[in-house]
Order: C-alpha cells, then structure tokens, then sequence
C-alpha cells in the first residue's frame, strides 16, 4: 500500500523546490506526514480506486482496517445521492480539473458526518494523471448548527404569526365591542397581518428580504387571482430590515386605500415599480417604490384621511420619504428609502 502511495504522490514532489532541497521522500516518509493533518486525506489512482487514506480519515470515517475498503471505486462508500457530485468530480481530476463540493456520507459505523471535500490531480512528469488527490474536512458541526437554526427560524416564524393573529384578533374583538372604532379596528388588524408577512420573510431570509418577492406577497391577498397588479421587473434588491418592515406597512396600506375608496375596490389596474437612483454620496443609491393607480371619478377631497399622514411619519421616521400626488385620472405614491 505504502508502494501505491508512493508511486501517486512522488512523481509531483521529487521535482518540487523542497525536495531539491531537502532530497527526495520516501512513500513511507511522506505517509507518515500525512497522518500528521487533522483533515481526511486520501489518494486515488487514476481511475477513481482508493489506495491510501491517512489516519486521521480512518478515525473520522470510523475505519479499523483500511484493507476492506482499498482497491474500492471511491464513490461506493458514499451514500447513492451524493455519488453524482463524487463522480463529477473524479472526471474533473482526470480532465486535469481541480474541484470542491460538500455532501453527507456516514461513516463506516454509521454515525452522521458532512464533508467539505476538495479533489485535485496529480500528474505525472510526462504530464498524463497519476493519482488523485482528495481531501476531506469534516463539517458536521456546522451542519448540525445550520439545522439548529433553520429549526429556531421555523419555530419563531410560528409564534410571530399566532403573535399577530392573536393581536388582530384582539384588535378586531375590541372594534365589535365599540362599533365607534370598527373601522379603525379592522386597519390595525390588517397592518398586524401585514407585519407578519414581513417578518416571516425576514426570518426565512436570515434577516435580509428581496424587494421584488416582498412586494408580491404583499399584495397578492388582495388581488385574489384578478390579475389587477401589473409589476415591472424588479433587479435583484436585498432590504434591511427596517427598510423591510416600512415598505410592508405603506404597500398594505395603498392596498386597504385602494380598496375602500380606489381601483381595487372597481376591479382596476394598479402599476408598481421599482427604480434605483444614484445618490450624492459615491457608491450609494436611492430605491424608490412607484404605485400608480387608475382613477374614474376620485378626487383628492374622496380619499383624504385614508392614512397619508401615517405613511409620511412612518418613511419619515425610516430615513426615507412618502408622496401621494393626484392627477385627473391616476393616482401617484411614491415611497423613498434611505440611501443603500
């Protein structure tokens, strides 16, 4: 075995600076270095068999013998839905290709191990492949810390929406016991739905959100399937957070507008888009948010109250700007946010 790793590795090395230097290595001498790496080292021949593997890899895939797997195809010991990214990456090595992928493979006593894994080839001094080289790095703790999280995402997603739910219930019980403030009881209740759509796609997103996909889920439960929205192509955006929550307010509020006093409540078009302006400060821009809604007899006098000074506060208070302008047949908001 000690010959197999001899004749993969040497033929790189003898030509190399530090063995001119310090005199060629011996297969046994260079296995033994090998063993000293915290990382899963093994060689391969040309055609994907394995002929060595360090000791620190037989630990980590909890191997007593190395002679029951040597000679093995390197991909039969992983599991079958990881041999299609092996096999990619033995043709790589033999078209002369390094490569990395990371995937689960148990070890040999079934215990759960993931692997950073990186191949590369060996040649030999007539340039043809002699060996590959493959090292492995165990990553199952962060894997492991991954899923923590995933399941720690899921688990607040579910207590943020029966948070808002119970709050817009609440809300909207308080508005049946004073009919005096229904109205003002279902908009909260609405702006509590609202905020648990934004915040569920923050937590999926790890506490960043797209612009493009927010603004859709937004709107979409007050569409019901009519096809009214008409959105422009969004470039590929990323909120903050806060930037996050104050477009899911004043998108839902246009929305609840709209559909008390507006095209939505007369099955019209409403046209949103997306543009992102170049600032005075370098390497900043502006993202602006445009709703354009048709108007068929509306007046500015029609829809006054209907939450504009709220929206202003609430850009205002996020760095950003809010404006609703009135032509004779269209409706105009524009939402600012501050500078990225």
């Amino acid at each position: 075995m000690r010959m197999a790793l001899e004749m993969a590795i040497a033929v790189d090395i003898e030509s190399s600076e530090f063995v001119r230097t310090i005199g060629p290595l011996s297969g046994t001498l260079m296995a033994s270095m090998l063993d000293q790496s915290s990382d899963c080292v093994k060689i391969l021949d040309a055609d994907g068999r394995l002929t060595f593997m360090n000791r620190q890899g037989r630990c980590s895939l909890e191997i007593d013998d190395f002679c029951a797997v040597a000679g093995q195809r390197w991909d039969t010991i992983w599991p079958e839905e990881a041999r299609p990214q092996v096999n990619a990456a033995i043709v790589d090595a033999q078209a002369g290709k390094q490569s990395r992928f990371e995937a689960f493979c148990p070890s040999a006593k079934g215990s759960a191990r993931w692997w950073d894994v990186s191949v590369s080839p060996v040649s030999g001094p007539d340039g043809t492949l002699s060996a590959i080289i493959s090292i492995s790095r165990d990553v199952t703790d962060r894997h492991v810390a991954d899923e923590a999280m995933a399941t720690m995402a899921q688990e607040m997603r579910h207590r943020l929406r029966n948070a808002y739910a119970i709050a817009g219930a609440i809300t909207l019980a308080s508005g049946r016991e004073e009919p005096e403030h229904a109205d003002f009881a279902r908009s909260l209740a609405q702006r509590f739905a609202t905020l648990a759509i934004a915040q569920s796609k923050l937590i999926d997103g790890g506490g960043a959100e797209s612009l493009g996909e927010l603004i859709e889920a937004l709107v979409q439960p007050f569409d019901h399937g009519r096809g009214l929205f008409t959105i422009a192509p969004i470039a590929p955006l990323t909120l903050t957070e806060q930037d996050a929550r104050l477009v899911a307010l004043v998108v839902a509020e246009l929305c609840t507008n709209s559909l008390k006093h507006g095209a939505l409540g007369q099955d019209r078009a409403i046209a949103i888009a997306v543009t992102c302006e170049p600032t005075a400060t370098p390497d900043h821009t502006r993202i602006a948010i445009d709703w354009r809604e048709a108007l068929q007899g509306e007046t500015q006098e029609s829809v006054q109250g209907s939450g504009q000074g709220l929206m202003k506060r609430m850009a205002m208070a996020h760095g950003g700007s809010f404006q609703l302008t009135f032509g004779p047949d269209v409706l105009h908001a524009r939402l600012e946010l501050a500078e990225h």
